[in-house]
């Protein structure tokens, strides 16, 4: 029997909208602000600063699939809770360091509780509890978490200039020990049937008997050995190492254009906004358009905008026009991989294993949002320009929309489909 008002998954999605929205700010968006006035007080190279924070990122990847597993055996609400002390406890030892190899540490446990808490996690959640209206669930938990950089990135910097980095450190600790932890200890269920209910609410006698015999999911095993899995994973691949290696040099390149800080730093922050704009464009175009030929179109006119500033050079008015394109066009796919990674990949492979499917996905993704930064730096550095950075993001881009296509056509394949 449906119980009376809001489907329980909803207050869920709810829920997790704020917990992703805040758990991004600190442990991925925070850092950046962080590095100055760490630098400036403990003497630290920002080499060796950034290096700690790849130490997070390889070990939410190393992990990723263990997660996975763990998701799939006993649910989000557990590990999602336990993955926010963490953060608690990182931002709290962070607060206190004095020593590399314990801030090396710290950010080692800080890649464990990425992994626990942000989007893998809460796509297991959405999977388990939507069927026909689970692309809206996503949309919405990651038009909150794409605000995350608009958020905490000026509230970061705004801390740090009245409370100093170490206090303000202290502050976003309490931020999550408020918001994430009972969130996630007291809000989240692992299915529907806990609670007596069906996917989405529907009323149990409802189900259609064909539905009821199987959901068409398919095991990991068979799903990570599938071509289809193959072309997906190179398309988040490709497109995530397209984006990161963009935005870690973006300031940088219009700084060495001629722009001022301030306004290359307003540009590179713009993205952040682009990319719920995004997300809401392909949610809208969903109804003229299927979801996976959208999103390679929005790839395709991502590559495209990465090769337009290459045309100008300076920053007078021309050269701005370019740039604007460029950010808004790049914004727009920015949030693209997330998205798909929370629809697409439950589409094809049905929810009943998603949970271990995505940690294997991860690995990958994580894998190249790692990789991306270190490889954009070397090259730059290496030939002194920023044209073999762009050319080749672009390339990456335009190789993500084509294996995005592929993996369409191959699940059609698999399924028997003409």
């Amino acid at each position: 029997m449906r119980r009376s008002g809001l489907f329980y998954g909803w207050y869920m999605v709810a829920g997790l909208s704020v917990t992703e929205l805040v758990s991004w700010g600190v442990l991925i968006y925070a850092f950046s602000v962080f590095v100055v006035p760490m630098h400036i007080e403990l003497g630290w190279s920002l080499g060796t600063l950034n290096a700690a924070y790849a130490v997070g990122i390889a070990v939410s990847g190393v992990v990723a699939m263990p997660v996975g597993r763990l998701l799939q055996a006993r649910g989000a609400r557990t590990l999602m809770t336990v993955g926010s002390v963490l953060t608690v406890l990182v931002l709290l030892g962070w607060s206190h360091v004095d020593s590399i190899a314990v801030f090396f540490g710290i950010f080692a446990v800080a890649g464990l509780a990425m992994a626990i808490t942000l989007y893998e996690p809460a796509f297991a959640v959405t999977t388990a509890w939507f069927s026909a209206y689970r692309a809206r669930a996503v949309l919405v938990l990651t038009v909150f978490g794409g605000l995350a950089s608009v958020v905490f990135v000026p509230l970061t910097g705004w801390l740090i200039d009245i409370l100093g980095w170490r206090d303000s450190l202290l502050v976003l600790a309490a931020t999550v020990a408020v918001c994430c932890v009972p969130i996630h200890g007291l809000v989240l269920r692992r299915r529907p049937a806990d609670l007596g209910l069906l996917p989405d609410g529907r009323r149990r006698e409802r189900v259609d008997p064909v539905t009821a015999r199987g959901d068409g999911s398919v095991a990991r095993a068979t799903a990570v050995r599938s071509a289809s899995f193959r072309w997906f994973v190179l398309c988040m691949v490709a497109a995530t190492a397209s984006r990161v290696a963009i935005s870690v040099i973006l300031v940088a390149y219009l700084v060495d254009r001629g722009y001022p800080l301030g306004q290359a730093s307003l540009l590179s922050g713009a993205v952040g906004l682009f990319q719920v704009c995004g997300r809401l464009l392909i949610s809208w175009l969903r109804r003229y358009l299927p979801e996976h030929l959208a999103s390679a179109i929005l790839l395709c006119a991502q590559a495209l905008a990465l090769v337009v500033p290459m045309l100008t050079t300076g920053h007078g008015s021309g050269a701005t026009v370019s740039i604007v394109v460029c950010v808004v066009l790049f914004g727009l796919g920015f949030g693209l991989p997330e998205l798909l990674r929370g629809t697409l990949l439950a589409e094809y492979y049905g929810p009943r294993h998603f949970a271990s499917i995505n940690g294997t996905l991860a690995m990958f993704v994580i894998g190249a949002r790692a990789g991306g930064p270190f490889l954009a730096g070397w090259v730059v550095t290496l030939v002194d320009s920023y044209l073999p950075v762009f050319l080749g993001a672009a390339f990456l881009a335009f190789v993500s929309a084509g294996a995005l296509l592929a993996s369409r056509r191959a699940v059609r394949t698999e399924l028997g489909a003409p």
